[in-house]
């Protein structure tokens, strides 16, 4: 089953953009910016499938403020492709289900940097930790497994449309303009509470890892 969603989020980006642009000059912090683009490794907690098989493409925007410190604020704007399928090199093994997902993500974090670069004024590798909202746009299931009330393909409706996590990583600067980051990012909030809506079903959590190049201006 095939569902769209309204995307909503674009306009809280961009308005914190423009927040992170007034504010950074008064308090006399460096405002800079970078495009990002990779892939997810993806699975589903619930689903009945194992291992980070469904591989999804993840692409955006980052906006960054460096205080005067090891410290910076980063807010992301991502085009991310999450789910879960069977096993890649052994389809046979697992259940025919196939969940895809397309979220409109925005993390928001902190960073802490090592190793100063002072041609190009640039930390050679920071850490990340913080949270990440993703609104779902788009939802499509496959499942030839299950023949009931469970089968996805009947309870993707009741899908969660907002997606609170939590994120980890780490990044490293190649040089003033390239960079490598990898990253954990977990669901706080589930793809689906069977509870809630009184299903007889598990609940569906997402969680990724993410490997991405960057670009920075």
């Amino acid at each position: 089953m095939k569902l769209k969603k309204p995307l909503i989020c674009l306009p809280v980006f961009l308005t914190m953009i423009v927040v992170f642009a007034l504010v950074s000059p008064v308090y006399g912090q460096r405002f800079s910016a970078a495009v990002t683009g990779g892939i997810n490794a993806c699975q589903i907690d619930g689903d009945m499938l194992a291992g980070y098989d469904k591989v999804g493409l993840t692409g955006g925007i980052r906006a960054i403020i460096n205080f005067e410190s090891r410290l910076g604020l980063n807010v992301e704007f991502l085009y991310s492709q999450r789910g879960s399928r069977p096993d890649i090199f052994n389809p046979d093994y697992d259940p025919d289900i196939n969940i895809n997902l397309v979220y409109a993500e925005l993390p928001v974090y902190a960073t802490l940097g090592d190793w100063w670069q002072e041609e190009g004024k640039y930390y050679k590798v920071s850490v990340q930790a913080g949270f990440s909202y993703g609104r779902l746009i788009n939802a499509r299931t496959f499942d030839y497994f299950h023949t009931s009330d469970m089968n996805l393909d009947k309870i993707v409706p009741f899908f969660n449309n907002n997606d609170i996590s939590w994120l980890v990583g780490l990044s490293y600067r190649l040089g003033p303009h390239w960079g490598l980051t990898g990253r954990y990012t977990r669901g706080i909030t589930p793809l689906l509470s069977p509870a809630k809506h009184n299903l007889a079903t598990e609940k569906l959590v997402s969680y990724f890892i993410s490997f991405r190049g960057e670009y920075y201006f």
